[in-house]
């Protein structure tokens, strides 16, 4: 998937996981904090829907962060490790340890789960490609749900579809919030 459909994936994945963020951890606060809040964890919600290709020379996220590619995402093949259940694992301890020693600050909570959020986003994403990923690396074995070729016809209307699914999950979700 390129890295527009990332990003809507993202999105949408954060917006419906909002009324359980709100339920869960949002409830106390007032509407202003409430929605800067919500902004840190769409944002989060944004870089981690794009982080996975960290380990792609070239790709957006790559040439925004270079020093993070050279020490992590140049050694590995692309929808290898960054593209597994094991480096998500290690992603979730690493909010573990983040959010624990903030104890349990809000905004750690709001940025971890949207990081977490939209990197699942795009694991699912490339799930359904042809190329597929090694979730279950370091068994090379690549897995895929679809056929769909990056950047096709097929991939352009999901990306629509998904900017669909943003707008309409933007006015209903802050309708049910405010």
């Amino acid at each position: 998937m390129v890295k527009e459909t990332h990003i809507k994936g993202g999105y949408v994945f954060a917006l419906l996981s909002i009324p359980f963020l709100n339920n869960t951890f949002l409830k106390e606060y007032d509407i202003i904090y409430k929605l800067i809040l919500i902004s840190i964890y769409i944002y989060f919600s944004y870089l981690g829907s794009l982080f996975p290709d960290i380990d792609m020379r070239g790709s957006y996220i790559s040439k925004r962060y270079p020093i993070l590619y050279k020490k992590l995402g140049s050694k590995f093949k692309h929808r290898g490790f960054t593209h597994s259940l094991l480096f998500l694992s290690i992603l979730v301890y690493i909010c573990k340890i983040l959010i624990i020693s903030s104890n349990n600050n809000i905004v750690f909570i709001c940025l971890c789960s949207g990081f977490f959020l939209g990197y699942v986003s795009h694991l699912f994403l490339d799930f359904l490609t042809k190329e597929g990923i090694e979730i279950f690396y370091p068994i090379s074995i690549n897995f895929s749900l679809l056929p769909i070729k990056t950047n096709s016809k097929t991939e352009k209307f999901l990306c629509k579809f998904l900017n669909f699914l943003v707008i309409f999950l933007l006015g209903y979700r802050f309708y049910f919030i405010l």
